[in-house]
C-alpha cells in the first residue's frame, strides 16, 4: 500500500501518495531552476525575531518604556505587541531588507516549532502584504516527527533547499542543508532562558547593527551560494547540481590555509578529533593537529601559561581564543585574530561585569560573552538544557525552538572557556 503524505502548501486535508509527491517535486524543481531560484527555509525565534511574554518583561525593560515603544504608531518600528498572546516581538535588524533581497533568489518558507497561530501572527509582521510566504508557514503541528523539523513537508527538493536556523538539533536529517545562525537575544527573558547573567540588548538600549549584523552577513553567504550553484553549471546540467555540496565548498573556504593546534581546550580524557570545536574548524577548511611544528599558523587556547601558548608567542604564531573559530563559523569569514586574544584572568573578570548579551566583540570593546552573545560556558550549557527543555506553545512561548533541546545543539552556539587539560598541553 502506498504511503500518504501532506505538504503544507497544498489545500488543507489533501494527502498525496509517494509517486504523486515525487511528480510534484520534479515539476517544482524544473520551475525553480528555470526561474534561477532555490528554496530557503527560515526559522523564526532567535533567527528572524525574538519574543517574550509580557509577564516576563524585566523591571529594567519596563522602566525604559519597552511596552510603550511597541505601541507607537511608527511604520519603521521593529517591536510589536501581540495582544492575543500577551507577547512582545522584536524583529531582528535588517530583516525586511533581508527578505526582500532573498526573495529574488529563493522561494521562502517559514518553519517554526511554535504553534500555528503564533507562526501566522509573526508572518504578518514580517510579510504584511503576504508576498513572501503565501501558504508557506510551517509550524509544530505540521511536523511528521516529534521535536524534529523535516523537509518532507516542503515541496522543494532537498538538493535545492537551504535552511537558516539557530538550532542544529532539530535538523538531524538535514544538517548538510543547514546554515547555523547566531542566536538573537534581545529581551532579558531570552538571556535568562539561555543562562546569560548579563544585561540584555533591550536593557542596554542597544541592538545589532544592520550593516554587518547576522542577517546582513548571511545574506552575503546566500548570494555566494546562489551564484556558485547557477553559474558553475551549464543550463542543461542544473538539475544535477546539489546545494549541499555548494554550502560545503563555501564553508571550507573560511579557514582555508590555517593549521590549528589546541591547548587546554578539551578535557584530558577526550579524543580531540571527536570534539565539537575540532570538527567545526575542519568544516571551515582548517587543518587541525595535536602537535606544534613550523607549519602551524594558530594555537587555540584559553590559558596564556600553557607550553603551546608560550610556543605560539615565541614563534610569532597567532594565539587565539576558541571564540575565534565560533565567530568564523557564524560570520563565514576569517575574523581578525587580534579581536580574540587570550585574556588574562583579571581582565576576564572585569569584562564579564560589563558584558551585554548580544553585543559584538571588537578590538576596542572586548566582551567576555563575545560573538553576538552566543558564548555559553559549561555551566551555561547545563542551565540552557534545564530551561530550554519546554514545549513551545502560543500560551507558553519564549523563543524556544524545541522541547528537550539536546546538549550537542547547545554546544553549536557555545565555547569552552574553562581550562581542563594538563598545564603543559
Amino acid at each position: 500500500m502506498e504511503c500518504q503524505f501532506r505538504l503544507t502548501n497544498l489545500p488543507q486535508g489533501l494527502r498525496l501518495g509517494t509517486s504523486e509527491i515525487d511528480r510534484l517535486r520534479g515539476a517544482d524543481l524544473k520551475n525553480l531552476l528555470r526561474e534561477r531560484k532555490l528554496v530557503l527555509i527560515l526559522d523564526l525565534d532567535h533567527t528572524l525575531i525574538n519574543s517574550t511574554k509580557l509577564q516576563d518583561i524585566s523591571s529594567a525593560e519596563n522602566e525604559l518604556g519597552i511596552r510603550t515603544a511597541a505601541l507607537k504608531d511608527d511604520p519603521d518600528r521593529s517591536i510589536f505587541t501581540i495582544d492575543s498572546m500577551q507577547m512582545l516581538t522584536k524583529l531582528r535588524p535588517f530583516v525586511h531588507k533581508f527578505l526582500k533581497e532573498a526573495s529574488i533568489m529563493f522561494e521562502m518558507y517559514i518553519y517554526t516549532m511554535g504553534d500555528k497561530a503564533y507562526a501566522i501572527e509573526i508572518a504578518k509582521l514580517l510579510d504584511p502584504t503576504n508576498v513572501y510566504f503565501p501558504s508557506k508557514v510551517i509550524s509544530n503541528s505540521d511536523c511528521t516527527q516529534r521535536h524534529q523539523k523535516g523537509l518532507d513537508v516542503i515541496l522543494g527538493a532537498e538538493s535545492v533547499a537551504v535552511i537558516l536556523d539557530d538550532t542544529e538539533y532539530v535538523w538531524q536529517k538535514h544538517k548538510e542543508n543547514l546554515i547555523l545562525m547566531e542566536r538573537y537575544h534581545y529581551f532579558a527573558s531570552s538571556c535568562r532562558q539561555f543562562g546569560f547573567g548579563v544585561r540584555s540588548l533591550s536593557e542596554s538600549m542597544q541592538d545589532e547593527r544592520e550593516s554587518d549584523g547576522a542577517l546582513a552577513t548571511v545574506l552575503d553567504v546566500l548570494k555566494r551560494i546562489h551564484a556558485i550553484f547557477f553559474d558553475t553549471a551549464a543550463e542543461t546540467d542544473l538539475s544535477s547540481q546539489d546545494v549541499r555540496q555548494v554550502i560545503k565548498t563555501v564553508r571550507k573556504e573560511v579557514l582555508k590555509g590555517c593549521k590549528l593546534v589546541f591547548s587546554r581546550v578539551f578535557p584530558n580524557n577526550a579524543r580531540p578529533q571527536e570534539q565539537m570545536m575540532w570538527k567545526m574548524a575542519e568544516h571551515l577548511g582548517a587543518v587541525c593537529s595535536t602537535d606544534v611544528d613550523s607549519t602551524v599558523t594558530h594555537v587555540v587556547a584559553v590559558d596564556l601559561g600553557t607550553e603551546k601558548a608560550r610556543w605560539a608567542v615565541g614563534n610569532k604564531k597567532f594565539l587565539v581564543h576558541p571564540r575565534w573559530i565560533e565567530a568564523a563559523n557564524f560570520r563565514w569569514h576569517r575574523q581578525p585574530e587580534e579581536d580574540f586574544h587570550v585574556i588574562p584572568p583579571k581582565e576576564k573578570s572585569r569584562d564579564k561585569v560589563n558584558a551585554v548579551c548580544g553585543q559584538k566583540e571588537t578590538s576596542k570593546d572586548k566582551e567576555e560573552n563575545a560573538v553576538a552573545g552566543e558564548k555559553e560556558t559549561s555551566n551555561d550549557r547545563k542551565e540552557e538544557n534545564d530551561v530550554a527543555g519546554q514545549k513551545e506553545t502560543s500560551n507558553d512561548h519564549d523563543g524556544n525552538d524545541v522541547d528537550g533541546q539536546k546538549k550537542d545543539d547547545a554546544k553549536e552556539n557555545a565555547v569552552v572557556t574553562a581550562a581542563t587539560g594538563p598545564a603543559g598541553s
